[in-house]
């Protein structure tokens, strides 16, 4: 028995080819997971690092002092920094400076490239967060090397995995198992972090936590956030006023290592997140205002001010050199190579290119205009995809597949009307709705150097932009190919359609 118009081999047809399509569904939210996995992996293969420009023949960096004292105030962006009366205050006394803290905006990973004198992608420490270093900065590193001269201290408010893993001897709190600070650590933090500052140690560094922690639970902006504003600031205050007191000639900075974004979050190359305050002040500092530099050139700074050594390897320019020379637009964040830009617009094409091959003659009524309209709406509900909202990580992805929802409904509707009602061949209704998709989604894994993740297990770099889309994309394809495959399933069954007839016609036969 068949059913006139639609013959059972095109009946099994469409089934296969919902089966297949219903496979690949399955497997791709374990590529997305691996993804995120490496993406956010604790270590990655170093690299050279981005090129600064070149510093004027003879520059002169800083000359050594007795003394150099460091805060960084986690999370605070320039703008909120410009508006801290402390804060200010150092920064009149010496130079003013607009600082790129590299890519990614993570807090160890920053701080690592500061103590150590390498970028992010030198060392290799790129998304690492939650845990000490395995392989702490060793000997090289700037406070190891003050330390068998003269001393190297550091207090922390929380987080002392990442103060522990920098060479500092002691660093305060102690770390122990569950990364958690000692009982009463939050009422004594404070007087340890002033005896550090007034202390004999050479290097005394402060790490100032509320603010990060207010922008991650709060959000920038809130209520929480202005707080911490402006107790981080006192905290400030307090804490040059004690080293002042004790030693009147020492070298100040006071630097942020990333900001935050509206809703609260880092972690991307957004520029509002990744150039910060840092203010030098001290003697042979002149009053003046410049920048951006790269966080390496302030570690050279620190470097030049203890009398320590960078490694051959570290980028960082004399002082003078540095302000001479600022950096232009975004140098310090990683760029696709040509050839992933070169692969990314093959496959682009390809998508376009196989697209307009199974549209045919109706490629404005059949086109998978579902596609944008999901994209649109992700941006729309959740806002634009970056490594500083925490949905682009999420595993399985709902929240993703939920903005996109009506989309991919629309995807499965508008499949089913062609294939029943238009009578159009199902494969290439199949590839028409889906290839642009998958190909925008390749394009993507191919920017960020992501595509060999689908045939192996492999080490695949952070990449700004690029790598979050690729997340969303995945998300996206997966329940379009859920929709198309159910389409093509529900127009195997359903009775023939003859859209030759008046208004339509269902026919069946023997």
């Amino acid at each position: 028995m068949t059913v006139a118009g639609v013959g059972w081999t095109e009946r099994v047809a469409r089934v296969v080819m919902a089966g297949a399509l219903a496979l690949v569904a399955l497997a791709l939210p374990d590529v997305r997971r691996a993804f995120i996995d490496d993406v956010v992996r604790r270590d990655a293969p170093p690299g050279p690092g981005p090129a600064l420009p070149a510093a004027p023949p003879g520059a002169a960096g800083l000359e050594p002092v007795p003394w150099v004292r460091v805060v960084l105030i986690d999370g605070t962006n320039a703008a909120d920094a410009r508006a801290m009366p402390a804060w200010n205050a150092l920064c009149a006394r010496g130079l003013d400076l607009d600082v790129d803290v590299g890519f990614p905006t993570v807090s160890l990973p920053v701080q690592t490239a500061l103590w150590s004198g390498l970028t992010q992608q030198q060392t290799g420490v790129v998304y690492h967060y939650g845990a000490p270093l395995p392989d702490p900065l060793g000997v090289r590193a700037i406070p190891a090397q003050v330390a068998r001269n003269g001393g190297a201290v550091a207090v922390a408010e929380a987080h002392p995995e990442i103060v522990g893993s920098m060479g500092f001897a002691p660093a305060e709190p102690p770390l122990v198992d569950g990364l958690a600070v000692p009982d009463g650590w939050d009422a004594t933090w404070q007087d340890a972090a002033t005896r550090a500052v007034a202390g004999d140690a050479r290097l005394a560094f402060v790490h100032v936590l509320r603010v990060d922690a207010a922008g991650h639970k709060h959000g920038r902006g809130s209520p929480a956030w202005r707080d911490a504003l402006a107790s981080a600031d006192a905290i400030l205050g307090a804490l040059v006023a004690a080293g002042d007191a004790a030693h009147p000639d020492a070298r100040w900075l006071v630097l942020a290592d990333h900001g935050h974004v509206a809703a609260g979050g880092h972690g991307s190359a957004d520029p509002a997140i990744r150039i910060v305050r840092a203010c030098l002040a001290g003697p042979g500092v002149a009053v003046g205002r410049g920048g951006p530099l790269a966080l390496v050139d302030v570690s050279r700074a620190l470097a030049d001010s203890v009398g320590a050594t960078l490694p051959k390897a570290a980028r960082g320019r004399p002082l003078a050199g540095a302000l001479a020379a600022p950096l232009r637009d975004d140098e310090l964040v990683p760029a696709p190579s040509r050839g992933r830009r070169a692969m990314a617009w093959l496959l682009l094409i390809a998508g376009a290119l196989v697209t307009a091959w199974a549209l045919g003659r109706r490629a404005m009524l059949w086109a998978p205009w579902w596609w944008p309209v999901a994209i649109a709406l992700v941006v729309i509900r959740l806002g634009p995809p970056s490594l500083a909202v925490g949905y682009v990580f999420k595993s399985p992805g709902r929240g993703i597949a939920d903005a996109a929802a009506l989309a991919t409904y629309a995807a499965a509707l508008w499949t089913a009307a062609a294939v029943h009602y238009a009578a159009r061949p199902a494969w290439r209704v199949a590839v028409a709705q889906l290839a642009v998709p998958v190909a925008c989604v390749l394009a993507a894994l191919a920017l960020c150097g992501g595509l060999p993740l689908l045939w192996g297990d492999v080490a695949v770099p952070v990449a700004p932009r690029w790598t979050a889309w690729s997340s969303v994309g995945l998300v996206i394809v997966v329940r379009a190919l859920w929709a198309v495959a159910l389409a093509l399933l529900a127009t195997a069954f359903l009775p023939a359609f003859d859209p030759s007839g008046p208004r339509g016609t269902r026919r069946s036969g023997s």
